[in-house]
């Protein structure tokens, strides 16, 4: 029993862990293309405001309200498709 317990020790001292291998420096530069989006202007991302409850006489007040923010919203919307999919400025805002 001694035997089998003195030669795995030995063994085991006799092992010896691998040496570390280094890594080489990299020899070219990789770019990796970066996803960029055009900044949205902070008065094209503005909320209307109109009347959501009122009194059924007021019906055309209400009416007029979401027309106009309707209209401000579909506004909107054509000046971000104008920039959309365009290369950042230059000037980087």
């Amino acid at each position: 029993m001694r035997v089998i317990v003195v030669t795995t020790a030995a063994l085991l001292a006799a092992c010896q862990a691998a040496p570390t291998k280094q890594n080489p420096p990299p020899t070219a530069v990789i770019k990796v293309p970066v996803a960029t989006y055009v900044p949205i202007d902070a008065k094209l991302r503005l909320r209307c405001k109109w009347v959501k409850e009122a009194a059924p006489s007021a019906v055309f007040e209400v009416g007029h309200g979401r027309k106009r923010c309707l209209d401000l919203y579909e506004a909107q919307f054509d000046a971000i498709d104008q920039v959309q999919g365009k290369p950042i400025p230059s000037d980087g805002g």
